[in-house]
């Protein structure tokens, strides 16, 4: 199954790459591919995303497919999330699927939606088409909503290589935004190494061949690759049963600068992402992060014999007035799934 799924990434790269000629008008896009930004389990989340190096779980190939091949359990992962006061929504869903002797694979399922988006172009007094008429005025009366929804699924998988665990995804991107639709492609490389006890350095590349969404109106959106780079440590008080994890991660966009960048290296806006995570007895987590759009995070942990409950809380975004997120998942050890089903004899 495994040596299949990679087949077809292999396939599907070389068809994206280079047999497939996307015809009509093409553009580059600063916020292209979003659905894949932003999204995650809530202990992300709660961290500002700076897991590049520490990330676990089958949701791990969202930041860095290397990290795939780590020592978590298998597990199942569902998270919900309400964003801006609840105007956009996401729904994510992870597995791990079978473990390889040389390899680990999982398989991610992602859907977000906006519901009731007002459409005002239609809605004009003196119908020029553009509100950057002074004179214009929207006539609420003939004012009409419409949906917009994505879908997502990414499978990744990790190996590793003499002192490197490395890592890839394929991901494909279905979109309608009120009558209209779009699809895209796109793949996502990683590695990691520890070079010290206690510390991982990590390094992903997403859209690595520049990743596309082709609409049904012939336009083209092209996504600009984004280098990760992160470094996470842990250490262990000796008289006290805490452990405390901090992590570190540098975005470096080559679409360009955005509003949100924090250091501009000529024309690469590169952001900062921090996270600190302090883990009582391995039952409790509390955790804080930093990150450039919202400013900071926040969010709690349990830890069950079954697996993890997790809450995050971001305000919303510095200088706006969009509304606090929240952000909430549950991680289902797939052994203890395994022993419930045994036990109630199914």
């Amino acid at each position: 199954m495994a040596f299949r799924i990679q087949r077809l990434i292999t396939f599907s790269f070389i068809i994206s790459t280079f047999f497939f000629p996307l015809r009509g008008e093409s553009v580059w896009v600063k916020y292209g591919n979003q659905v894949f930004r932003g999204v995650g389990d809530a202990k992300a989340i709660a961290l500002s995303e700076a897991e590049v190096a520490s990330a676990t779980g089958p949701l791990a190939i969202l930041w860095n497919p290397a990290r795939l091949h780590g020592k978590s359990p298998r597990s199942l992962v569902y998270a919900h999330q309400e964003r801006f006061a609840g105007a956009v929504t996401f729904d994510i869903l992870g597995v791990d699927l079978k473990e390889r002797p040389t390899s680990r694979w999982s398989l991610v399922v992602i859907r977000e939606a906006v519901q009731g988006i007002p459409r005002t172009t239609d809605a004009l007094l003196y119908e020029t088409g553009s509100l950057d008429d002074p004179t214009e005025r929207v006539l609420s009366s003939n004012v009409t909503f419409f949906n917009q929804s994505q879908w997502a699924g990414m499978v990744g998988f990790a190996t590793q290589r003499k002192d490197w665990k490395l890592g890839g995804n394929v991901k494909v991107l279905m979109h309608q935004l009120g009558e209209y639709s779009g699809w895209g492609m796109g793949f996502d490389f990683g590695a990691t190494r520890s070079f010290f006890p206690n510390n991982v350095f990590g390094i992903s590349v997403r859209d690595v061949t520049t990743s596309w969404i082709v609409w049904d109106s012939g336009m083209v959106e092209r996504i600009a690759p984004e280098v990760r780079l992160g470094d996470a440590h842990s250490m262990v008080l000796k008289k006290l049963p805490v452990k405390i994890n901090t992590m570190a991660t540098v975005v470096m966009s080559l679409s360009g600068k955005t509003r949100n960048t924090d250091i501009a290296i000529g024309n690469i806006g590169t952001r900062l992402r921090g996270g600190l995570e302090i883990i009582y007895m391995d039952n409790l987590r509390v955790r804080f992060g930093r990150n450039p759009l919202s400013g900071t995070s926040m969010g709690l942990g349990l830890g069950f014999d079954f697996g993890d409950i997790d809450y995050a809380f971001v305000p919303s975004p510095l200088g706006t007035v969009l509304g606090s997120s929240h952000y909430v998942s549950l991680n289902l050890k797939l052994d203890a799934l395994s022993y419930l089903r045994t036990r109630l004899g199914l």
